[in-house]
C-alpha cells in the first residue's frame, strides 16, 4: 500500500445517487469496509491462538516458560508453534489497537 493516499475519490454519479438514496457517506463506508478487514484478521488470530492454547493445554505465557525450562533439549515443533504463537499473538494485539483507534477516533 502506498503512503501517499489520495484524499480526494472520485466517485461516479451512479454510486454517488445511490448512496444518497441510502444515506450513507461514502467515508461511513471506507470507516465501515476497514473495520470489516480488520474484525476478519482479529478473528484469525483469536482462532490461531485458541488453536495453539487448545493443543498445549495452556497459554502463551505458560508455553513459553516450559520451553525455556527444557535445558539443552530441542523440539523444532514447539519452536516453531511458539513463533507462529508469538505471531499470531501480537498481531491480535494489533488489529484490536487499531479497531479501538477507528471506533474511537
Amino acid at each position: 500500500m502506498s503512503e501517499n493516499i489520495e484524499r480526494a475519490v472520485c466517485i461516479p454519479d451512479g454510486l454517488r445517487k445511490i448512496y444518497s438514496e441510502m444515506d450513507i457517506s461514502p467515508m461511513e463506508l471506507l470507516k465501515n469496509y476497514a473495520l470489516n478487514q480488520m474484525l476478519g484478521r482479529i478473528h484469525k488470530y483469536e482462532a490461531e491462538n485458541k488453536f495453539f492454547e487448545d493443543k498445549y493445554g495452556c497459554n502463551l505465557e505458560t508455553f513459553k516458560g516450559r520451553l525455556e525450562s527444557m535445558e539443552e533439549q530441542e523440539n523444532f515443533t514447539w519452536d516453531d508453534d511458539l513463533m507462529d504463537w508469538e505471531f499470531a499473538a501480537f498481531n491480535l494485539k494489533h488489529w484490536e489497537a487499531k479497531t479501538q483507534e477507528i471506533l474511537t477516533g
